[in-house]
């Protein structure tokens, strides 16, 4: 069994105990909200370091208000937080300021608004669609999810017999672009020590983040290519596939055999990064510093991602839209 079976195991095996353990969550968001995971649990490739990354989702009524109380919602994050420590999880990251309550109407209506960046919702939305797993409620997370597709694909039936999706990927592209404004501003003028444990951010962001964003523009792409549109149906496949799923999909598809090789680079790249990172802290961070080849571990990595778009783009007018 490689590192990706075995990151996988080991993910969905958290998962499963810690939905046992929130069986009380789930009465407490009753129909009204839903926890999502994301991150390396989202992904099924975390290991024994790894934190679960996870986030609120609540309907709202209809005067746009959540219908999950303040008092659920604490309640909520106090079963969340139990349960995490009697699975000896790490705590949640930042303190908790990032576990937050978003509503569906403010995930779906605050596309390519003003606000949308300083409410955390664009972030928000991004990861719940490209690598988000429920941990309670699953029926609400897949309907939210749904209507966010709905709102990115509004102008489908107008184009529907060519459709690229133009808006969304425009999105994945800046969701990207994004993480790497936010390390650079975060990373600046830090002592050597902090700035070491930065660059081990910087190599697993280069390899996470990027498969996280562009798996699914590759899959999108090919949809494109092989249908000449791609529909909503599409998307939400899409979204129900961890990043390296769709790697495999796009790899095993017999249409797409010319990329083929490209896709098992990918993995086979994946995989040794997944294996680096699973050592001792200390000693990745003293290979980083002493710049063991990991910096160009991830120049190549972006590198076949761009060789593995421009194989299955082929200049296609999807294609090029993702260029300029």
């Amino acid at each position: 069994m490689g590192v990706i079976d075995e990151r996988k195991e080991y993910s969905l095996g958290i998962l499963k105990e810690l939905k046992s353990l929130l069986a009380e969550a789930e009465k407490v968001a009753n129909d009204n909200a839903c926890v999502f995971a994301h991150g390396s649990f989202g992904r099924l490739e975390a290991s024994n370091h790894s934190d679960l990354d996870p986030c609120i989702v609540s309907l709202c009524d209809e005067g746009k208000k959540s219908k999950l109380t303040l008092l659920h919602e604490i309640r909520l994050k106090a079963e969340l937080i139990t349960a995490f420590r009697d699975l000896d999880l790490p705590d949640i990251d930042g303190d908790g300021r990032y576990l937050g309550q978003f509503t569906n109407c403010s995930l779906v209506n605050e596309i390519g608004s003003p606000v949308d960046d300083s409410d955390n919702t664009f972030t928000t939305r991004l990861l719940m669609l490209l690598e988000g797993r429920a941990i309670v409620n699953e029926v609400i997370f897949d309907s939210v999810r749904s209507s966010i597709i709905k709102a990115y694909w509004v102008d489908f039936d107008t184009y529907k017999s060519s459709f690229i999706p133009a808006y969304f990927t425009n999105d994945i592209i800046r969701l990207w672009r994004t993480f790497c404004i936010n390390y650079e501003a975060r990373t600046r003028n830090l002592p050597e020590g902090q700035r070491i444990k930065r660059k081990v951010k910087l190599y697993k962001l280069k390899h996470s983040r990027i498969l996280t964003c562009y798996s699914a523009i590759l899959y999108l792409l090919a949809i494109y290519r092989l249908k000449n549109t791609v529909d909503q149906d599409d998307a939400l496949t899409m979204c129900s596939l961890t990043p390296l799923e769709r790697l495999v999909w796009l790899r095993d598809n017999p249409r797409l055999s010319t990329s083929e090789g490209i896709m098992q680079n990918l993995i086979d790249m994946y995989e040794n990064f997944l294996h680096t990172a699973s050592q001792d802290a200390q000693r990745l961070e003293q290979q980083i510093k002493n710049n063991e080849g990991y910096t160009r571990e991830d120049y190549r990595f972006g590198q076949e991602m761009f060789s593995a778009i421009a194989s299955v783009g082929d200049g296609n007018k999807f294609h090029r839209l993702i260029v300029v």
